[in-house]
């Protein structure tokens, strides 16, 4: 049968249509998956954004609440120092305040002896410090009863009102040979301190100070504290020299001149106030100035911004403005003796660090920065060495 030449081009359409069905099908299915494609790619940068939102929302809260743990760490720490320092300044107000009182007759009998002797000089009574060595968990302050500075040496003096009958330094039997069987002098190794205390017509009262607790031991690691406080505060090195004043006008004082049992330089002993004089006149007598008119000067102002009181002699009895614990105070000239400028800072006085010093023949080995421990004065009161929170009598 003869080919029909008629059909080839329905037969080249036909042909046409399917591979263009084809080619639509195939492209209908490569833009399938290309949106697919698409799709999988927009799902999978939003699942990364969304968890790299939220760890920064995590990291975020982390954050918030790291700080907010620091603040309130930093809101106590501030707190419990605040009112460290409300417990300090309250300490160090009932001790300027009280503190005069008990050394009143120790100082104007210093103060004689100033006079007496004509020195260029400043007495500071009852000066109340920080000590550097105070840690921030463990704060106290510490109270020297008398400071005497002169450009030829600078002394911290402990006052004593002990009355009764005190051995310092001298055993017993020493001095009555007949005391031999009272008293365990075994443990009298100095330095010691003795006192016998008539409390009743019957009843004898006996207290040990040894070792520590000797007033020449403490008077040490007074000066100590202070000298560090002076550095601290002004960056210099002032050495004090150191006394033990008995100043209690119903006691009889056997003791030894000086004593020197902690090494270095020797404390002076001094059991009646008719011995200040000497010791006064060799203070401020040596050939060789150790302190500058200057450097007194800013000394007492120190200390009287710790809440002493201030009394002047000689040259420095004409200065005019003294610093007190909270202000300067002007004191005009016409109202100050000739050889005698007194200044009685504010009650409101605050306490602050002090600053070390050391004197030339004083107290470099003798101190430490040891918590200060309170010896009480009996029977008669004395103000404390220092207070702290857990101190013990």
């Amino acid at each position: 049968m003869p080919f029909d030449q008629t059909l080839v081009p329905w037969i080249i359409a036909a042909v046409l249509l399917v591979a263009l069905i084809v080619v639509a099908v195939v492209l209908r299915a490569r833009a399938r998956r290309a949106v697919a494609a698409a799709k999988a790619a927009a799902d999978e940068q939003a699942r990364a954004a969304r968890e790299q939102h939220e760890a920064l929302a995590a990291a975020h809260d982390d954050a918030l609440a790291r700080t907010a743990a620091e603040h309130a760490h930093e809101r106590d720490a501030l707190g419990a120092e605040r009112q460290a320092a409300l417990t300090e300044a309250k300490q160090a107000r009932d001790l300027v305040a009280a503190g005069l009182k008990w050394e009143a007759t120790s100082r104007d009998d210093i103060a004689d002896a100033c006079r007496q002797l004509g020195v260029d000089a400043v007495l500071l009574t009852n000066v109340v410090f920080v000590p550097v060595a105070t840690s921030a968990s463990s704060r106290f302050v510490a109270q020297v009863d008398h400071v005497l500075l002169s450009e030829t040496g600078v002394m911290v003096i402990e006052n004593k009102g002990w009355n009764g009958i005190v051995f310092d330094g001298l055993a017993p039997s020493s001095v009555f040979p007949a005391f031999a069987g009272l008293f365990d002098e075994s443990t009298m190794t100095p330095p010691f301190a003795l006192q016998v205390v008539k409390d009743s017509p019957t009843v004898l009262t006996v207290r040990t100070h040894l070792g520590r607790d000797a007033p020449a031991s403490q008077v040490r690691r007074q000066a100590q504290r202070l000298s560090d406080r002076v550095q601290a505060e002004v960056g210099a090195r002032v050495w004090f020299d150191t006394c033990v004043f008995y100043s209690h006008r119903d006691a009889t004082v056997f003791a030894t001149e000086r004593d020197a049992t902690d090494g270095g330089a020797a404390t002076a002993i001094v059991s009646h106030r008719s011995q200040l004089a000497g010791v006064v006149r060799e203070l401020t007598s040596r050939p060789t100035k150790k302190l500058s008119q200057a450097r007194v000067t800013d000394l007492a102002a120190l200390f009287a911004s710790y809440g002493a009181d201030v009394l002047r002699f000689g040259a420095y009895a004409q200065e005019a403005r003294v610093t007190s614990a909270a202000s300067a105070r002007e004191v005009p000239a016409q109202e100050v003796p000739a050889q005698e400028a007194r200044v009685v800072p504010a009650a409101e006085a605050s306490v602050e660090s002090d600053a070390s010093g050391e004197s030339g023949e004083s107290v470099a080995s003798g101190g430490s920065g040891e918590s200060v421990e309170s010896t009480p004065d009996a029977p008669a009161p004395s103000a404390p060495d220092a207070l702290r929170p857990d101190a013990t009598a």
